[in-house]
């Protein structure tokens, strides 16, 4: 597999750099620079050839590719790393990425020390920033073999919401769970009050169909919901002006949700939002 660290993207950064400014060919490169930020310069040109950075021109010289480009073209160090990774994933696709879908702490968990000292310097190791969260979130959509990922934003506005929602309603700056992992059964950790620090988790889902939309409740879901003492659904209708919030118990749930029996197992279960009409109130 293409080798990958911090020192060999900096070597890359640099061979693209050299690239745009001069006409070499690969063999005048390799004959004039011994090494390329510390790195022998023949794996910097092997992973820059690998990630389609780089290819020979027609005069045999090398030349940017669009992906290079656009790359030497970014703002900042961060903002580099960052589309390299996805560059080496979408070329590579390493074991490790799978794990995007458990979330950001199972990944950085299975990778290798150089991959994760790449994330560390892009800025991605930890934070709840926009722009940090919608990379997770292009991971995850990677992971699953999808570039689009128009419903995970969906999924993240209603998260976004819910933070604001409780950090207004409890003075203090609920935990976002769900980017770092998204097995735990809940997407927000808060607490029940101002004056009571006792832990409240939250699951959150989102729709773009007001109360007519859905939304789905898998087995896994349920039952953590039924392992914490306090519990609730955050539902959230961002159809229109104001968005709309139903805080949920589990009582309010549990009529609307399967039982097994026999031998059968339920998975999932759609529930409509109009299910829940009288408990939506505007978010202010």
């Amino acid at each position: 597999m293409t080798a990958f660290s911090p020192g060999i993207i900096q070597g890359c950064f640099d061979l693209l750099d050299m690239a745009s400014r001069m006409s070499l060919s690969f063999s005048q490169i390799t004959l004039s620079f011994g090494r390329l930020s510390g790195l022998p310069v023949e794996i910097v040109i092997e992973t820059a050839q690998t990630l389609r950075w780089l290819a020979t021109g027609g005069e045999g010289f090398v030349s940017l590719t669009p992906a290079g480009s656009k790359l030497l073209m970014l703002d900042g160090y961060e903002q580099k790393l960052r589309q390299a990774l996805l560059d080496y994933i979408d070329a590579i696709h390493p074991p490790w990425v799978q794990n995007a879908i458990a979330g950001r702490s199972r990944v950085l968990s299975f990778a290798s020390s150089d991959i994760r000292q790449v994330f560390v310097e892009a800025g991605l190791a930890h934070g709840t920033e926009h722009d940090v969260v919608v990379f997770w979130d292009m991971l995850a959509a990677r992971a699953r073999g999808q570039k689009n990922i128009h419903l995970t934003e969906i999924g993240r506005e209603g998260e976004r919401l819910t933070l604001a929602y409780e950090e207004n309603r409890t003075g203090r700056r609920p935990r976002w769970v769900s980017i770092d992992s998204n097995g735990d059964g809940y997407d927000i950790l808060s607490v029940l009050g101002p004056g009571d620090g006792t832990q409240l988790s939250i699951e959150v889902k989102t729709t773009q169909f007001g109360l007519n939309g859905y939304f789905h409740l898998t087995m896994n879901e349920w039952d953590r919901a039924l392992c914490f003492e306090n519990h609730v659904f955050h539902l959230w209708d961002i159809s229109g002006i104001p968005k709309q919030v139903a805080v949920l118990e589990k009582s309010d749930v549990e009529p609307h949700v399967p039982k097994n029996r026999g031998r059968g197992l339920w998975e999932s279960v759609e529930i409509p939002y109009y299910t829940f009409y009288e408990k939506f109130c505007p978010h202010v």
